[in-house]
């Protein structure tokens, strides 16, 4: 395992650094030695990933980059033989690992389906094959585990899934048991004991997974941390989280681009964001929910120079096409200027729990007359939320009882994909979708259909997760802990923020290689959103988003350089 030599330098004083490296007798950490710097060519950056990169562990084949510190990192081998890389920090608190899945051991884990799925570049079903194979593992461990949020973005190779999960877990007073539970998963269910033991100040845990394809091999990264700390974590770890400071360790050329842009106006930064709420009689645990995080919400979005209007409609059929008003019966939207904003919303996103027991979502989006909250030529996101599946797509429900045909679920799938819009799903935790009325519905009682917490009980979700999935959103339980649903209100926002941006990124930035200027004057990264910019990671690039008085004024110019894989 090797550390960049400048970083290295930085970090600990000296050009030469040498260590064992834990679980691996054999493994060290050092620098290359000096060799002759070639002139660098006119406006690039002639350098490899093992230049830049803060940590490299060639036999894990994983590249870590920015601003962390190596000593926490070691490696271990798996019964494979598969080198591990991992995080083990006693001071901010957080236990990781980063793999590539070995497709050549013969294991459960590593059968011919993931083998395909990887070779085939399919990132779905290899992340869901592996979450589902980690969430099975903790749950029989009798840990409770609710998702959070579940995203496609990207990093330098290309897709990444990124999720997060909220897991109560009694037995684990280690956040490297829960870390070593994982391993085992990859280690042919047999047990990892990792050389640090990192503690764990309370039960209530958070996990985040991403996972990637790259070379025809496919990789994981896993973090877990006391959910209570979790601010602190992803400021120290939050590039790592999403996997945008990661990749495998490829000879691959890394350039520098340097790019301009002028702020038009600052109303230019503008998203609409429509609210679809179940309102049926099983809903008022996840309104509240709703209502409860609208201080941080607003917030949140004002931070960020945000132009937005916020919209509610419900998923009944009968009185979903008109939107819910303001307390003045006529304004159908909140803005940046609406009087009592926080207590408009608590409002809007409790619409009570006496309407159709027949939710019908996407008719209702669908729908929707919009008149006066939508804007032209303004992206647009929607939210999703509901406790049942999708009873049109999935049980066959007519939306309204008289001249009406049912549509399916491609149906409704082909027509969002045409919208141009960003989907949401706050909904029960199912996978299983029905494709077209022909196809077959699951059980009741087949095991993952209901999930249960304190945010509430809920059923299905396949469809509305599916949508989220394919148009950039994210999906995440109805079910999780109503501490947690701030977890999912900042990546409606981190999207919505990054929806809004002029300034989109034409490359896939090594992150902490990023460096702003707005009029020649250098603007910090503030990854808390509170002053200075930060880059938000989509699965159609990257933008740069800014915060407070660092937001530019409307003429002023924006200059962006990063390194990117070339």
């Amino acid at each position: 395992m090797k550390l960049n030599k400048q970083l290295l330098a930085m970090l600990v004083g000296t050009s030469v650094f040498l260590t064992a490296c834990g679980g691996d007798s054999d493994s060290s950490i050092s620098t290359k030695p000096t060799d002759p710097v070639p002139p660098e060519q006119p406006g690039e950056t002639l350098t490899t990933i093992q230049d830049v990169a803060t940590v490299v562990s060639e036999k894990a084949n994983i590249a870590v980059f920015g601003e962390v510190n190596p000593k926490y990192f070691t490696e271990t081998a798996l019964t494979s033989g598969r080198t591990v890389l991992l995080l083990d920090d006693n001071v901010t608190k957080a236990a990781g690992f980063a793999s590539q899945v070995d497709l050549t051991a013969s294991s459960a884990q590593n059968q011919a389906k993931v083998r395909s799925v990887v070779l085939n570049q399919n990132l779905d079903e290899f992340s869901k094959f592996y979450l589902a194979a980690f969430t099975n593992a903790l749950i029989q461990q009798n840990a409770k585990v609710n998702i959070l949020t579940n995203r496609v973005s990207t990093n330098a190779q290309g897709e990444v899934v990124n999720v997060i999960l909220d897991i109560d877990f009694s037995n684990a007073n280690e956040l490297t048991k829960v870390r070593d539970l994982l391993l085992s998963v990859l280690n042919s269910n047999s047990s990892v004991t990792t050389p640090v033991a990192v503690q764990a100040s309370d039960k209530k845990l958070r996990l985040n997974l991403s996972f990637w394809l790259a070379n025809q091999s496919g990789y994981i990264w896993g973090n877990t941390y006391v959910a209570s700390n979790s601010d602190q974590v992803n400021q120290v770890y939050g590039d790592l989280n999403i996997a945008s400071a990661l990749s495998s360790n490829a000879v691959i050329e890394v350039a520098t681009a340097k790019e301009t842009f002028t702020q038009t106006t600052q109303s230019a930064n503008a998203v609409d964001i429509l609210w679809n709420i179940d309102s049926s009689g099983s809903m008022s645990e996840e309104q509240r929910n709703l209502a409860n995080g609208a201080a941080q919400f607003f917030k949140s979005l004002n931070q960020a120079g945000v132009d937005y209007r916020l919209a509610v409609n419900t998923q009944d059929a009968y009185a979903c096409k008109s939107l819910r008003t303001l307390k003045d019966k006529t304004t159908n939207f909140i803005d940046r200027n609406t009087p009592d904003a926080e207590q408009e919303w608590a409002t809007l996103a409790q619409p009570g729990t006496y309407d159709s027991a027949t939710e019908t979502g996407f008719y209702c989006v669908r729908e929707a007359d919009l008149t006066g909250f939508d804007r032209p030529n303004v992206k647009n996101l929607v939210v999703f939320v509901s406790d049942e599946p999708e009873n049109e797509t999935y049980w066959q429900y007519s939306p309204v009882y008289s001249n009406y045909t049912r549509r399916d679920f491609n149906d409704y799938k082909n027509y969002f994909l045409s919208t141009n819009t960003t989907y949401f799903s706050i909904v029960g935790t199912s996978d299983h979708i029905r494709p077209t009325f022909a196809d077959p519905t699951t059980s009741w009682s087949t095991l993952g259909f209901e999930c249960n917490g304190q945010g509430g009980s809920a059923e299905g979700g396949g469809h509305f997760k599916e949508i989220a999935r394919l148009t950039g959103g994210a999906s995440a339980s109805i079910c999780a802990d109503a501490t947690s649903w701030n977890v999912v209100f900042d990546d409606i926002i981190r999207v919505a923020t990054g929806l809004a941006s002029q300034f989109s990124l034409k490359q896939v930035p090594v992150p902490s290689t990023v460096k702003v200027t707005v009029n020649g004057q250098n603007v910090g990264r503030d990854t808390t959103h509170r002053q200075g910019f930060d880059l938000v990671y989509s699965n159609s690039g990257v933008s740069l988003v800014f915060y407070g008085t660092a937001l530019p004024k409307a003429g002023e110019t924006v200059s962006v350089s990063y390194d990117y894989f070339k």
